[in-house]
């Protein structure tokens, strides 16, 4: 990885509505001890081997909620992974928002053995795992009632994934002195969206917590457009695009 030992890519920088090449919302985040996905939307396993990544080497996969644009790609990914041309022996971790084992088998009964692997999967809904070399810990979102954030300590770093979230003061404690957001930017400052974000708020966020690196994503065709050389910030931030890599 050039000589860093975390990566990280946006594998779907879109939601529900296709547009600009922007598949729903994922993220996979390589480090010296594995890779791990950051939700898993509809496009997931196309996007992971256009980024060059053997689907049956991921590590881990954290979901933030039920919303199909964040966890249907699961489904598909599993699905794949009994084909034939893969040969997994280890388990997978899944971890994410509360009751997602419960909720995962309610497909497992209608699709049966189209999404049994062939290899141990192990679900959890902790608000604490530790995953190769990664420490995960989920905190609650203002978005569903099931919605769930999570921030990931690696290599000394702290990593923020908020999903799909309206502003929140009681995120500043997880987001605080992050080398990395990644925050929703559904909204737009035109056109209010019922629990997301639009950038301004995302700034005003990162700001207050020290964050080193932001990235806006999560994008309808609304909440893309604005121009990011207007931003007069201190803040180092990206408008997420699919396949961009950031090294930490």
């Amino acid at each position: 990885m050039k000589g860093k030992s975390i990566k990280f890519t946006i594998l779907g920088s879109g939601s529900a509505v296709p547009f600009e090449n922007r598949a729903s919302a994922s993220y996979l985040l390589e480090t010296d001890g594995g890779s791990f996905l950051l939700d898993c939307g509809f496009e997931c396993v196309g996007r992971l081997s256009a980024a060059g990544i053997d689907p049956s080497e991921l590590s881990g996969i954290f979901i933030s909620h039920k919303h199909p644009d964040h966890f249907m790609g699961l489904i598909h990914l599993l699905f794949a992974l009994k084909s034939p041309f893969y040969n997994r022996q280890k388990p997978l971790y899944i971890s994410g928002f509360k009751g997602i084992e419960e909720y995962f088998n309610s497909f497992k009964k209608i699709l049966g053995k189209w999404v049994e692997p062939g290899f141990d999967v192990r679900f959890f809904d902790k608000k604490e795992i530790d995953i190769a070399d990664c420490n995960f810990h989920l905190f609650p979102t203002v978005h569903s009632e099931e919605s769930t954030g999570v921030y990931i300590i690696v290599d000394g770093k702290k990593i923020v994934y908020t999903s799909d979230t309206e502003y929140s003061d009681s995120y500043m404690e997880y987001l605080q002195d992050a080398e990395l957001a990644v925050l929703d930017c559904a909204a737009s400052t035109e056109f209010p969206v019922e629990g997301h974000m639009n950038y301004r708020e995302g700034l005003a966020m990162a700001e207050k917590a020290g964050v080193k690196r932001l990235v806006f994503s999560h994008f309808y065709p609304n909440s893309a457009d604005f121009v990011m050389s207007r931003l007069d910030t201190d803040v180092e931030f990206y408008k997420a695009n699919d396949l961009m890599s950031l090294y930490l």
